[in-house]
């Protein structure tokens, strides 16, 4: 992803996700499992996987950005499901807030940067 530019909304996530980035990716995923307080308590978990079969078309990508969206927002452990997905290195899935294909991208900055050790820095770029 050399000279990309890092959107708002990428940005806005990776500093979410930052302030965990010493942590441990499954001590994070116990914890958010742990919390009865998280708004995904009660939700199948397939609801955060998209069908790899349905159409990926822009209108499906908005609807399904939308939906992850709303079903975590004001959740207490959305930075750290975030968080712990981007440090496991997860490929696939809604987390913390943050729809597929979304996360995917995310993850692939998250990944060049934290190589790079640049995540401290995150700015508008990504080199």
């Amino acid at each position: 992803m050399p000279n990309s530019r890092i959107t708002r909304f990428q940005r806005e996530q990776l500093e979410r996700a930052a302030r965990f980035a010493e942590s441990d990716g499954w001590e994070l995923h116990l914890k958010v499992s742990d919390d009865e307080r998280r708004n995904c308590a009660e939700v199948p978990v397939d609801v955060f996987f998209p069908n790899a079969d349905e159409d990926s078309g822009e209108r499906l990508i908005r609807a399904e950005r939308e939906r992850i969206a709303e079903q975590c927002r004001g959740c207490p452990v959305a930075d750290e499901c975030l968080a712990g997905a981007l440090l496991r290195g997860e490929r696939y899935g809604g987390w913390g807030g943050v729809g597929q294909p979304d996360f995917q991208r995310l993850s692939r900055i998250f990944r060049k940067l934290r190589q790079r050790g640049r995540l401290a820095e995150i700015g508008g770029e990504a080199a």
